[in-house]
Parts: C-alpha cells; sequence; structure tokens
C-alpha cells in the first residue's frame, strides 16, 4: 500500500467553487477530499473502459447481424 510520503502527487488548479463542492460530497460520504477525488478519477476510468468495452460488443454484433441479413 502506498503511503503519503511516497504516493505520486500532483497540484491541481480547480474552477471557483469546485473545492467546496468536493469538501462537501467527501464529507458526506465519510472520506478525505483525497480519498474522494481518487475515488472519482477510478470510477470515471472504469466507466470509460467498460463503454469502450460495450461499443466493441456493439460493432461486433452489428457486423453479425449484416451478415446474416446478408445471407437472407
Amino acid at each position: 500500500m502506498t503511503n503519503s510520503r511516497t504516493a505520486d502527487k500532483f497540484v491541481i488548479r480547480l474552477p471557483d467553487g469546485l473545492r467546496g463542492r468536493i469538501f462537501d460530497v467527501a464529507y458526506r460520504n465519510h472520506r478525505s477530499m483525497n480519498a474522494e477525488i481518487v475515488s472519482r478519477l477510478e470510477n470515471s476510468i472504469d466507466i470509460d473502459q467498460e463503454l469502450d468495452h460495450q461499443k466493441n460488443l456493439v460493432r461486433i454484433l452489428t457486423a453479425r447481424v449484416d451478415e446474416l441479413e446478408g445471407a437472407k
């Protein structure tokens, strides 16, 4: 497990008001602001990967449907 001393660090500039919104959500989720941001970034990447997988499946299924319809 990575601790705060060895973890990668990245400075980010937040638009006005976003820090407060993150604080509020983190508080409601019983997390630190850092943990909330990391969780949301991880979830966003996971969602993107799942969407890519689903798009690929749709392409495969569409090609198969086209192939079957062409065989009629």
